[in-house]
């Protein structure tokens, strides 16, 4: 990836919607070699999609936790195992991880009470064989 690339990425970093005659002014390429650009970096998988970023507080899910996940070999690593994550709308991001835990989830809730079904939900799955939950305070280091 060349610089003219990492110029354009830290643009929309900070603004998915920027018009492609901005992003032209702040690097000094035309328009159309922009638009080759970030098509040929979506076609390598660089540029995943465009997406707004959520307050999910605002949304009336205050509460975000990430819950560690201890899984039972093979019924963890299966594309249904990962669909059943998916049908649980309060999951909004998942990692296999290395360590004693397996898995690990970022979940929003509305309340301590609602974290509490999300779990076991989460929990009741098979493959599950059990979790432990960490209650984020703040968040001062946004996704970037």
């Amino acid at each position: 990836m060349d610089e003219m690339n990492k110029k354009i990425i830290e643009i929309l970093k900070k603004d998915a919607r920027t018009p492609l005659s901005h992003i032209s002014e702040e690097i000094g390429l035309s328009s159309p070699s922009i638009k080759d650009r970030l098509t040929k970096m979506e076609q390598e998988g660089i540029i995943l999609g465009y997406r707004p970023l959520l307050n999910y507080a605002r949304l009336g899910l205050p509460l975000t936790a990430f819950i560690n996940l201890k899984l039972h070999y093979p019924l963890c690593c299966t594309n249904e195992f990962i669909e059943k994550i998916h049908l649980i709308d309060e999951v909004i991001e998942g990692h296999y991880t290395d360590g004693e835990e397996d898995m690990l989830l970022k979940v929003v809730a509305r309340e301590p009470s609602h974290l509490q079904e999300i779990l076991l939900r989460i929990n009741s799955l098979p493959g599950v064989a059990g979790s432990n939950s960490i209650i984020s305070l703040t968040n001062p280091i946004r996704e970037r």
